[in-house]
């Protein structure tokens, strides 16, 4: 394979082009852009890496090698650069690059591409079909998951107003303190005793804050609806509107 493709005497490289000062101001754990394996796989598992199951890698491409190999020296000189700030100024010094040491490199790369292939092949044809069917479904998931994800990011973007807490949720807030000293599921555990030990008249305090809480949500859901419906966003209100639920203990304090 090309492990030395790359031949510093041939591609003069300014690592000062990248400003110290501006790098330094971000964040070390910001460094991890340039894994061999992100690069491959995006960053996210494949539904057959969730399955345990040992699918081939697609093997890198001519650019993606080139920003592997120059990984070590870059970061030497900037330590906190970002992934943003490292693929624009590899993206450089690839233009940069010999017309040779591409060709070479596109050869090499379709090589590897078409012994990719084969062993794809051999993968596919060695899955069961209920390693099919697996693959499927969690591919499935994972579609539904980006889809929500997409979904939640753009009600962000649009300012959505957020469901508020439950009595119990506030409860739980108001209790935050007692977590020192305790694993986060004693605390749980104990708080929970301690809800379900809470006489009535305490617990209406906790309901009356959900309540209130629940009624601006109403009137803020109602208010950010029309404004999406104004914006031609129908496909963002909801079919039933949001109802107030009292609780027992609130109907018996009135």
């Amino acid at each position: 394979m090309y492990t030395n493709v790359w031949n510093p005497p041939q591609a003069k490289i300014d690592l000062s082009s990248v400003s110290d000062q501006k790098n330094q101001k971000r964040s070390p754990d910001k460094t991890n852009w340039l894994a061999p394996v992100q690069a491959c796989n995006y960053t996210r598992k494949s539904a057959e890496d969730k399955l345990g199951l040992d699918k081939p890698k697609r093997p890198l491409t001519p650019f993606f090698k080139f920003m592997a190999q120059m990984r070590p020296a870059l970061l030497a000189k900037n330590p906190g650069i970002s992934a943003k700030d490292a693929i624009a100024w590899t993206s450089k010094h690839w233009q940069q690059l010999d017309s040779e040491t591409k060709t070479q490199m596109a050869k090499e790369y379709e090589k590897d591409l078409e012994d990719y292939r084969k062993i794809k092949a051999m993968y596919e044809s060695s899955l069961t079909e209920q390693q099919k069917a697996d693959i499927k479904r969690v591919k499935e998931e994972m579609a539904m998951a980006k889809e929500k994800r997409k979904l939640k990011a753009e009600y962000k973007e649009l300012g959505k107003p957020k469901k508020p807490m439950s009595s119990y949720l506030l409860y739980i807030k108001s209790r935050k303190d007692s977590i020192q000293g305790k694993t986060l599921k004693e605390y749980q555990e104990q708080v929970k005793a301690d809800w379900f030990r809470l006489s009535e008249s305490d617990k209406v305090k906790f309901e009356k804050e959900a309540q209130a809480l629940m009624m601006k949500y109403k009137k803020d859901m109602e208010a950010w609806e029309l404004k999406m419906i104004s914006q031609g966003r129908v496909d963002l209100v909801r079919s039933k509107p949001v109802r107030e639920k009292k609780t027992k203990s609130l109907e018996k304090s009135q």
